[in-house]
């Protein structure tokens, strides 16, 4: 793969975008950044990625956008750090298992498990929030032990 200022620019474009849109509503950025670093590339004439190189790039982008975002939220007071510490351990777990486990998947099959998931995120964001928003999340509660059930399962 030839790195000449083309390609630099297009993948600089497609990581400024889908992070600046991650970065504004508040989501990981995959759902965005997958299908343009999967289809954007191919169509300006420049090597096509397979698919488990987009989701190791997604992967790493998630983390910095991720890493950026909740700087930016805790100073609003927006982050309930019991509930970051009780999902913490499961979700590195569950994301070194991922990451590992992909290799062993044709890209049909993850782009297949993208496309399901990007669908069910967009039919939920439809969906009618059961409560009002709150002003203080620092205040957000959960059940601890249910939570604990379900992660020792």
């Amino acid at each position: 793969m030839e790195l000449d200022f083309g390609w630099i620019l297009t993948l600089f474009v497609i990581g400024f975008i889908g992070s600046l849109i991650s970065g504004m509503i508040g989501i990981g950025g995959s759902i965005i950044k997958y299908p343009m670093l999967l289809y954007i590339p191919p169509l300006l004439g420049f090597a096509a990625f397979t698919a488990q190189e987009v989701s190791a790039v997604s992967a790493v982008q998630v983390f910095f956008a991720t890493l950026a975002g909740m700087f930016a939220y805790r100073k609003g007071g927006f982050i309930n750090k019991k509930l970051v510490l009780a999902m913490g351990i499961p979700i590195i777990a569950g994301s070194f298992i991922g990451g590992y486990g992909s290799k062993f998947l044709p890209d049909s099959a993850i782009n297949l498990t993208y496309a399901v998931m990007a669908l069910v995120a967009a039919v939920m964001m439809f969906m009618p929030k059961k409560e009002t928003d709150r002003a203080d999340y620092s205040n957000v509660s959960f059940n601890m032990k249910s939570e604990s059930t379900v992660v020792k399962r």
